[in-house]
């Protein structure tokens, strides 16, 4: 037997199995459900949310919203974090940030092969506030990243990524002995911002009661 086919006959089995472990890695990774991807996500967010400032007032927001179009209901929660950034006059304008941990769920209520889809993401939150009385009206808007857990609500709403942008504009008011209440509108908009077609978007009009801690 020739040197080379004694070299090629104890390499083989070596380049058999890193196929084989190759092929077995790629068999994992597709077999993750995504909501073992979203909870990553979220185990990602908490750690970076744990690293805020102790003097962060926390908050919890629980929304209604409705896509009238493509027949969406969402039913959400979110977790809200005093960033810290505070700028303007206690007792007049005031701007500050808000991080927003969002949960959602969304309903379908229209089309063939329906599909909910659970929605993840996290906002930078800006508010710009009028204090000086009782009750304390706001506008507020933000852009971030969303994941969804699937790519349909229907065949006639296709998303072509779960990976999508949420941005947002609302408006509200605070009330309460330190405006601890809070009730809103706000307009939301998700897209992928055409990082791949179809891109449909969906159009979310929102009604949210907010508490801070």
């Amino acid at each position: 037997m020739s040197a080379a086919r004694v070299v090629a006959d104890a390499v083989a089995p070596i380049h058999a199995r890193r196929s084989t472990d190759s092929a077995l890695s790629l068999m994992i990774r597709s077999a993750l459900p995504r909501s073992a991807k979203l909870l990553a996500a979220a185990l990602g967010a908490a750690t970076l949310f744990a690293a805020l400032p102790a003097q962060a007032d926390p908050s919890v927001r629980v929304i209604y919203g409705k896509d009238n179009k493509h027949g969406i209901e969402k039913y959400g929660v979110d977790l809200d974090f005093d960033s810290g950034f505070h700028w303007g006059n206690p007792e007049g304008w005031f701007v500050n940030l808000d991080w927003e941990v969002a949960l959602g769920q969304w309903r379908s209520t229209k089309g063939t092969n329906r599909q909910n889809i659970t929605e993840f993401g996290v906002t930078p939150l800006f508010r710009l506030e009028k204090r000086g009385g009782s009750w304390v009206p706001f506008i507020e808007a933000g852009v971030g990243p969303r994941l969804l857990s699937h790519v349909s609500t229907s065949n006639e709403h296709y998303f072509s990524t779960a990976f999508q942008f949420s941005d947002m504009i609302g408006v509200g008011v605070a009330f309460g002995s330190k405006q601890q209440f809070q009730m809103g509108y706000r307009f939301e908009h998700l897209s992928n911002a055409s990082i791949k077609r179809p891109n449909p978007g969906t159009d979310l009009n929102e009604l949210y009661l907010r508490y801070t801690f």
